[in-house]
């Protein structure tokens, strides 16, 4: 069998599949023709409309989003200005998307993190703060972004002991997100990181302090005029106040210069982003290194259950991967499925 690699990225995609078609046709199987351009210099992206113009080629809606985000990216890159960020809204809108594209033409200044299980310093657990610094784009002495996904669940109160250890973890970041050194150690090797040019970005869903504003407006609305299904979570923006009241110290919120918040997405917007460059077929085709068609009433199917199961884009692929797998057990000598 042609053990040759391809160029999927490790742990994606099908890395066997061309293998297989190789050996079936004796030689090496074409790519297909790819619909999305590969990625200009990275120097095309030096203004914050510049950055903003290849996002909205790739993220659907959140138009206040990707304009944060590229004034983020231009200050740290271009004018070497650090700003700490909260991005916020519900699963599979887009927050932790923006900035793994963001990481497409800026691979050497953007690390994506998870923060759902950071513990503190002493305490059981390999993910601390200072471990969060050991990719080597911050040793680098360039202004860098550092984006902790998943915040809500580091941030969320968690007791132990009678004590509420979010909050002695959120403690220990302040100097961070403010600007100190930090030294890091891999293996016999020592690094001193100035967390001063870093830039803290935090993506967290926050559904249930969503919920409870929903909750607490559709109560307050009753009466003539009110809406007859209540409020729906996210259908204002979530604020300050109402974040310290989620369990984030004040301490921690005054650090975080802005709070970006993220529009929920609808069935129709999922069905749309099925047949977009901004839908999750962009990088399926690069992946799994096959043309993937899907009918009007797969992309019906999928938009639905992505909207009522709550999982978003996220569950719209993991879907579109199981048909993919089983169209491949039936006929793995094919390039192009309709789904």
């Amino acid at each position: 069998m042609n053990n040759k690699k391809n160029d999927v990225p490790t742990g994606q995609g099908y890395p066997w599949y061309d293998d297989r078609v190789a050996a079936s046709q004796g030689e090496e199987a074409p790519d297909p023709v790819w619909p999305y351009n590969t990625l200009p210099p990275r120097d095309a992206y030096d203004t914050p409309k510049k950055i903003y113009g290849y996002l909205d080629g790739h993220v659907w809606k959140q138009d206040a989003a990707k304009k944060a985000a590229s004034i983020i990216a231009y200050n740290c890159f271009e004018r070497a200005v650090k700003s700490n960020a909260l991005f916020v809204g519900p699963s599979g809108c887009g927050k932790t998307h923006i900035w793994r594209c963001l990481k497409g033409i800026f691979p050497d200044w953007i690390e994506i993190v998870d923060g759902s299980n950071l513990t503190l310093d002493g305490w059981k657990g390999e993910k601390k703060w200072g471990s969060l610094l050991s990719s080597p784009i911050f040793r680098s002495g360039r202004h860098t972004i550092l984006v902790i996904d998943e915040a809500d669940k580091m941030l969320a109160p968690k007791y132990s002991g009678g004590e509420n250890t979010s909050h002695s973890i959120q403690s220990e970041g302040l100097a961070m997100m403010e600007g100190t050194h930090v030294v890091i150690k891999e293996g016999q090797a020592s690094y001193r990181i100035n967390t001063a040019k870093i830039s803290f970005v935090f993506c967290g869903a926050f559904s249930a302090k969503a919920a409870d504003i929903a909750s607490k407006e559709s109560g307050s609305r009753i009466g003539f005029g009110a809406a007859p299904d209540g409020a729906e979570p996210y259908a204002r923006p979530m604020t300050e106040a109402d974040l310290i009241a989620f369990g984030v110290m004040p301490e921690f919120m005054g650090r975080i210069q802005r709070v970006v918040p993220l529009e929920p997405m609808t069935a129709d917007d999922y069905y749309r982003m099925t047949d977009s460059s901004c839908g999750p077929m962009q990088h399926l085709w690069r992946q799994c290194r096959a043309e993937i068609h899907l009918t009007r009433r797969t992309r019906h199917e999928l938009a639905e259950a992505a909207a009522k199961s709550g999982l978003g884009i996220r569950g719209m692929e993991n879907r579109i991967r199981d048909m993919l797998d089983e169209a491949l057990f039936e006929d793995c000598s094919k390039r192009r499925f309709e789904l």
